[in-house]
């Protein structure tokens, strides 16, 4: 079995009715400072943003159930990306961390960015038992814009579905050639429709597509819902967030004009 280092963990047991796209598969939640969880765990990415979106402008959001009060909810932890997430319908994702790992790394290293570390959470919900549930600690660059926590979260589930030691390039191809099964459904179609964005970032660096700033990336002067609904990876690979973020859009446009 696969050793991991454990933390202890301070759980958030109350829980809202949320609507969302799925109703299996990861869950996530922000982790705080002091290793607390901030929110219920969700299956839909696109609150993570909205997290973010609410803790950076001091502004309560609130879409479809989910809620994130800043001036009641624990303050998210910016210094890095710190994710809880878990399956609990999957008994054998503790043996699909290390592949998972592999597949990060890989990219980190492409970027130059800091490596992924994973521990196991302790005094989980009994829900979990048999899933367990782990916490993603990563650079805090995978949470400096909308496009990129949700890519995040989308290469996290590529990585269950990775075999240790093959390039990452491979992985990503046979996901989208469904030659390996995705390990979430849609995640082929997603992962497909972000290409684009994929190649963006792996050829620039995230540093030079968005803001220095992270809170620039989360303009107030943008609505919640759009943040929500148009700033995922898949849409910024559309350029569906152009209108909103022009700034993150200006090097695929000059490259076009050449």
């Amino acid at each position: 079995m696969s050793y991991f280092k454990l933390r202890e963990i301070q759980w958030k047991t109350k829980k809202q009715k949320i609507s969302q796209i799925y109703s299996r598969g990861l869950e996530y939640a922000f982790i705080s400072s002091d290793y607390q969880q901030i929110h219920q765990l969700v299956w839909c990415k696109d609150f993570m943003q909205d997290a973010v979106y609410g803790y950076l402008n001091n502004k309560k959001v609130s879409i479809y159930g989910f809620v994130y009060n800043p001036q009641t909810f624990l303050p998210l932890h910016t210094d890095s990306t710190r994710l809880m997430l878990t399956n609990w319908r999957d008994k054998k994702l503790e043996f699909k961390i290390e592949n998972c790992l592999d597949f990060l790394h890989q990219i980190e290293s492409r970027l130059k960015m800091q490596r992924t570390v994973v521990e196991k959470c302790l005094g989980s919900p009994k829900r979990y038992y048999k899933s367990g549930v782990w916490l993603f600690e990563g650079s805090r660059r995978w949470m400096k814009s909308p496009p990129m926590i949700s890519l995040y979260t989308l290469f996290i589930r590529l990585g269950f579905v990775h075999k240790w030691g093959d390039p990452y390039q491979k992985t990503i191809y046979q996901v989208i050639n469904e030659k390996t099964k995705a390990y979430q459904r849609n995640d082929a179609h997603y992962l497909k429709s972000s290409m684009e964005a994929i190649e963006w970032i792996m050829k620039y660096g995230d540093r030079k597509i968005f803001y220095h700033h992270i809170k620039d990336n989360y303009s107030k002067k943008v609505s919640l819902s759009v943040i929500h609904n148009n700033c995922g990876v898949v849409s910024f690979a559309r350029e569906n967030t152009k209108p909103y973020f022009p700034h993150w859009h200006r090097l695929q446009s000059l490259e076009k004009k050449v």
